[in-house]
């Protein structure tokens, strides 16, 4: 199987930090044949960018499209295209790095800046439902730190760093928290805690 990573993007708007990431990728303006599980880098605002997440999506690859710009918008049809990835283009290796683990895992990767805009529009519209408030009494005081900064969109890493812990203890804390809560990830997270604010 070809594990070389596919980066597609325009004449001229070529990042070093791609290549460094990822030394063995191909890098180019053309569209090449791909393999099954071959991770696929589209630049979005490419003429007809959201047709080439579909064709590689559909040939059993793992698309992630690349940002200059995030925007939910463009967010939204990178998705609907197929994508499992949407990344800053000028993000630097260790982040690439992430996506590229994050992605081949099976699991989804959006910026944290997006997933708490997103977050707050589902969360102005559940206020006008009378849901019921996650009961954080049951936490304990670290458990709370994590879960603020995590609804705040920070990442594990930060977390971690912000915290002075290991991502291994944010990981067994997230997983703590979310059965004390009863919710099943970080976005059920976010939800029921903007709940109890509203």
């Amino acid at each position: 199987m070809n594990t070389s990573p596919l980066f597609i993007t325009e004449p001229g708007f070529l990042i070093a930090r791609w290549s460094k990431a990822f030394p063995n990728a191909q890098v180019t303006d053309q569209h090449l044949p791909a393999e099954a599980q071959q991770l696929i880098w589209v630049l979005t605002g490419l003429p007809d960018w959201e047709e080439t997440i579909r064709f590689y999506s559909r040939s059993g690859c793992k698309v992630i499209a690349m940002t200059r710009v995030a925007d939910l918008e463009e967010l939204r049809s990178a998705l609907m295209a197929g994508a499992r990835g949407y990344v800053d283009a000028l993000s630097n290796t260790e982040i690439l790095s992430q996506v590229a683990k994050t992605v081949n895992e099976g699991a989804l990767w959006l910026p944290a800046p997006l997933v708490t805009s997103v977050i707050g529009i589902i969360s102005s519209l559940l206020e006008k439902r009378q849901t019921q408030p996650a009961d954080l009494s049951n936490l304990t005081e670290r458990e709370r730190e994590v879960t603020e900064a995590v609804v705040a969109g920070a990442s594990n890493k930060e977390v971690a760093k912000q915290l002075q812990i290991t991502e291994r203890t944010v990981k067994a804390h997230l997983s703590n928290i979310f059965d004390k809560l009863g919710v099943r990830d970080r976005m059920h997270l976010m939800l029921a805690v903007r709940g109890k604010s509203s």
